[in-house]
């Protein structure tokens, strides 16, 4: 349900700000949300380990559907957004611990299955999303929060009967690293705003460079801090493992490229020249891909605890798929082009198929009970990352290229470096941990 309402926002959004008369502001519904994901995700890991994987989960997912309801009676645009804000905040919070719950609930060497069947769930709320948003804010944009908060609450209801109950860590390593949440905001807040507002404003604006200098300084406060922090919130022993650095590389980059996915629909419309409805469906099959991809790599992690394979076919099917978006952009015809969207969405729907699996469980199946919180946050926290520095990238792409040939070109740039990442990658013996 989550997973729903993020996807159908494109279409909500802006029939909330066109209901208030604020559409010069809509963006500020989607900048603001992903700067509050951008700052949780990172340090959800930690906090979950000090306050309880249920605590937290539940605790965010109230918070979640509190927000929402605010969200469904907002009285103006501005209360709406910062509603949407703290659903971000939520969101970023749980999302990641999610997958800590299915380990604590089925054990780590069987959670990569369920993990598939879950990520496959979110992939038909991805395929509903934006249709079913459309649908009904033909009625009433407040439709859409009126069918989902029961949903939402019904949810947490099974959640609080059925989730386990782990025990806090305690000790010396337990502590909250303050510091480190601190410098975290002071670093990510201003970076995300400057990603989103790039192209907009300017790079070299005063207000560009200002964000820029302020995320420089709460980087530089941040290693310094977590140098110093008992339980740093960044498991920089982990990224001292080659194999866990490799994941995470092959998931940023692939983040950075995949990103170009999100103007698809723009491209078809306004370069190729096809309507809406078009637009709409050229990526569902790619979806319907993913869907039962994300169920076959689920079992088969959970099967043999092998990765290189998947991550090898993760990053060729990027190569292909970027390859294809780069022809795209030579086509001779609308209808060529067309055709290669459609190829390109294919493979992409292949490696988002991987994708859903293999950077949420591997950490599963090689890293401690008590380093997996920690792990799977900040493993997520790199493709939140990517996503973000995307959105910097292509904006100003987009502003400088209306034929959106360049932007194009990047996934397949960002395929190559995920491919020398996946080959320096190797699995570890069964059993073992990192």
């Amino acid at each position: 349900m989550t997973m729903f309402l993020i996807c159908g926002v494109g279409v909500y959004g802006y029939s909330v700000a066109g209901y208030f008369d604020s559409i010069a502001s809509v963006g500020m519904i989607f900048t603001l949300e992903s700067v509050a994901r951008c700052v949780a995700i990172p340090i959800s890991g930690k906090l979950s380990d000090k306050a309880g994987h249920r605590q937290l989960f539940l605790s965010a997912l109230v918070l979640y559907i509190i927000s929402y309801a605010v969200a469904a009676f907002a009285p103006s645009f501005w209360v709406f957004t910062i509603a949407r804000t703290v659903s971000g905040f939520a969101w970023g919070l749980f999302v990641s611990n999610i997958f800590v719950l299915i380990s604590d609930l089925f054990g780590q060497s069987d959670a990569p299955r369920y993990s598939g069947i879950a990520q496959a769930l979110s992939t038909v709320a991805m395929i509903l999303g934006s249709p079913v948003a459309g649908i009904l804010c033909a009625v009433n944009w407040r439709v859409q929060f009126y069918v989902s908060l029961p949903i939402l609450a019904v949810g947490a209801i099974f959640c609080l009967i059925g989730l386990p109950n782990v025990p806090k860590q305690a000790g010396e390593h337990s502590a909250i690293d303050v510091g480190g949440c601190i410098a975290t905001f002071v670093m990510l807040i201003p970076f995300s705003l400057a990603m989103n507002w790039g192209s907009t404003y300017g790079w070299t604006s005063p207000l560009l460079l200002t964000l820029l200098a302020v995320a420089l300084a709460g980087l530089a406060a941040l290693v310094l801090v977590e140098r110093k922090a008992e339980n740093p919130i960044y498991p920089a022993k982990l990224l001292g493992n080659k194999f866990y650095l490799a994941i995470f590389m092959v998931s940023l980059f692939y983040s950075l490229g995949n990103a170009a996915n999100n103007y698809v629909p723009t491209y078809v419309q306004y370069v190729l020249g096809y309507n809406s409805t078009v637009a709409g469906f050229v990526t569902l099959p790619a979806l319907v891909i993913a869907t039962v991809l994300s169920v076959v790599f689920g079992s088969l992690a959970a099967k043999n605890g092998r990765y290189k394979g998947m991550t090898v076919f993760w990053s060729l099917s990027s190569i292909v798929g970027g390859v294809l978006y780069w022809a795209m952009t030579g086509s001779a015809t609308p209808l060529m082009g067309l055709v290669l969207v459609v190829l390109a969405s294919l493979f992409y729907g292949m490696v988002n198929g991987v994708q859903q699996i293999v950077p949420y469980t591997y950490p599963m199946k090689v890293l401690k009970p008590d380093e997996l919180a920690g792990g799977m946050a900040f493993m997520g926290a790199g493709g939140v990352l990517g996503n973000t520095i995307a959105s910097g990238i292509y904006g100003a792409q987009l502003a400088g290229d209306p034929t959106m040939a360049a932007l194009f070109r990047m996934p397949v740039l960002c395929a190559v470096v995920m491919l020398i990442f996946a080959l320096l990658f190797r699995d570890i013996k069964a059993g073992d941990t990192l």
